[in-house]
């Protein structure tokens, strides 16, 4: 897995795509991207982005990785580019009772 502890509570739960060449199918990504997607785990658990859609079992398995088998309470989109989003299925497959905040 690619967990990495940024601060106590604040865990990087991304993802690396070493598969994908072109971003939005113009640039070209060389080394690849990685998909951003961060949880803080405090009183509340906040998981802030989530990855590309082939990759949403990654996620899911990071965050297991980092925070068991806690629930998320939030789940914040920054913009519905499918590299931030489209993993929400995913995660509600796991957390029907998650917020929504974008």
């Amino acid at each position: 897995m690619n967990i990495t502890e940024i601060l106590p509570g604040i865990h990087y739960v991304g993802v690396n795509d070493r598969t994908t060449t072109r971003f939005e199918g113009l640039w070209s990504l060389p080394q690849g991207v990685s998909y951003n997607a961060y949880l803080v785990a405090d009183e509340k658990v906040a998981l802030i982005d989530t990855v590309e859609e082939g990759f949403g079992s990654r996620l899911t398995e990071n965050i297991r990785e980092a925070i068991g088998y806690r629930k998320i309470d939030y789940l914040v989109i920054n913009h519905m580019e499918p590299d931030h989003c489209s993993a929400i299925a995913d995660i509600l497959a796991l957390h029907p009772e998650v917020k929504l905040v974008g």
